[in-house]
C-alpha cells in the first residue's frame, strides 16, 4: 500500500498540514523542511489521489460549516484568512464552505449559528472554534449522536464533546512555556502578573493561566504572583488602563504575562511609564504589532501557535472524512509552540 500524507508527517516529525503545503507548494514551510518532506515522499512512492478525490466530490457536492468567535481579535483574523484560503482550495473539488462569524463570547449566539448551518444549509461537517459552554457542548453532542455529523474543534477545544478530533495549541503547555521563559528572564525573582481578559467561555485563557501557575509553582523560588484582570478581552484601551494601574501600583514589578488580545495596550503602558525593556513582557500570537514591539525590545517573547495549520487542517480532515471515510489518525493535532524574540523573528518568518 502506498504511503499516506499522515505517515509522511509522522516520519518527518511535522503536521499533516505542513506535509500538504510542502507537497502542493502552498508556501509557509521552511525550505529545509519542505525538501525533507518531498524526499521522503519520493523515497516511499507517494502519489496523491487527487483525480479520485475530484471525481468523488463532483459526484457528491458537500458543504462544510466553519464557526469562529472573537473575529475582531488580530490572531483570529489571521486564522480566518487561512480558513478562507483553504475554502478556495476545496471549492475546486465541489466543496462549499459556509462561514458563521461572531465578535462575542455568547454561547447562545454560537448555538444559533450552529443550528442555522445544520437546519438551513444542511452541512455535511462542522469545523468550530467552540466556546467553553455546556450549551455548545450539548448541542454538538446531539448533532454527533442523532445526525452523525462529523465535528472538528480548532483553536479552542471541548474535550468532553463528541468531536472527532481537535486541531490547535496545547494551551496549558503554552502557559507552562511562558512561565519557564519568565523564570529565565527574571532569574526567578520578583513580582509577576498575568493580565487576563474575560475567561468565561474561553478555555484557552483558562488553560494558559493554569499552566502558567503550575509551572511557576513547580520549583522553589521567591517569585510572587498577582493576577490582573482586564475587563474586556479585545479592548486595547482596557488592557492599557489595567496595565498602567498595575505599573503605578507596583513600579518594581519584574514581569507581565499578557493572556488577553489587547496586547498593544500593555506595550503602550510600558513605553509611556518608561518601563519598556525593564519589565519583562511575554505574550501570545504572531501578529504584526506584536512582532514589531518585539523587534523594539518592548516584548521579550512572543509565543506563536501556527494559524496556518489551525485554519487549514480541520477543513482538510473533514473533507477526507466526508469523501473518503478516512477517520483522523489522532484525537489531538497539537500545533507548534513557537518562541520568537527580537533576534530570531526575521529568520523564522
Amino acid at each position: 500500500m502506498a504511503i499516506t500524507i499522515n505517515q509522511i508527517a509522522e516520519l518527518c516529525g511535522v503536521s499533516r498540514g505542513t506535509v500538504d503545503r510542502a507537497l502542493h507548494n502552498k508556501g509557509n514551510v521552511r525550505p529545509a523542511v519542505a525538501e525533507q518532506i518531498k524526499k521522503v515522499a519520493a523515497e516511499y512512492g507517494y502519489t496523491p489521489n487527487r483525480a479520485g478525490m475530484a471525481l468523488s466530490r463532483a459526484a457528491h457536492p458537500t458543504r462544510i460549516g466553519v464557526v469562529l468567535h472573537s473575529v475582531q481579535n488580530g490572531f483570529v483574523q489571521v486564522l480566518l484568512e487561512a480558513c478562507r484560503r483553504e475554502a478556495q482550495q476545496l471549492s475546486v473539488f465541489s466543496t462549499d464552505t459556509i462561514f458563521r462569524l461572531s465578535r462575542s463570547l455568547d454561547p447562545v449566539e454560537q448555538v444559533r449559528m450552529i443550528d442555522d448551518l445544520v437546519d438551513n444549509h444542511k452541512i455535511d461537517g462542522l469545523a468550530i472554534m467552540p466556546l467553553n459552554s455546556y450549551l455548545v457542548e450539548n448541542r454538538l453532542n446531539e448533532l454527533a449522536e442523532k445526525k452523525s455529523l462529523p465535528i472538528i474543534t480548532f483553536n479552542t477545544d471541548l474535550p468532553e464533546s463528541r468531536r472527532i478530533c481537535y486541531v490547535g495549541q496545547d494551551s496549558a503547555a503554552a502557559g507552562r512555556t511562558a512561565a519557564a521563559l519568565m523564570r529565565l528572564a527574571t532569574g526567578g525573582h520578583g513580582l509577576i502578573s498575568p493580565i487576563v481578559g474575560p475567561s468565561e467561555n474561553h478555555s484557552a485563557y483558562t488553560d494558559r493561566l493554569r499552566g502558567f501557575q503550575l509551572e511557576l509553582c513547580s520549583q522553589p523560588s521567591d517569585m510572587q504572583l498577582l493576577i490582573t484582570h482586564a475587563a474586556n478581552d479585545d479592548d486595547i484601551e482596557c488592557t492599557y488602563r489595567a496595565t498602567l494601574q498595575l505599573l503605578r501600583t507596583h513600579p518594581d514589578i519584574a514581569g507581565i504575562y499578557a493572556i488577553t488580545s489587547g496586547y498593544e495596550g500593555a506595550c503602550r503602558a510600558l513605553i509611556e511609564t518608561g518601563l519598556a525593556g525593564k519589565v519583562h513582557l511575554i505574550l501570545h500570537d504572531e501578529i504584526a504589532s506584536n512582532l514589531e514591539y518585539a523587534r523594539q525590545g518592548v516584548i521579550d517573547f512572543v509565543l506563536g501557535q501556527d494559524a496556518e495549520v489551525q485554519g487549514t487542517l480541520p477543513m482538510q480532515l473533514l473533507s477526507d472524512f466526508i469523501h473518503l471515510r478516512h477517520y483522523p489518525d489522532k484525537k489531538f493535532y497539537y500545533t507548534d509552540i513557537r518562541v520568537l524574540f527580537r533576534y530570531n523573528i526575521d529568520n523564522l518568518l
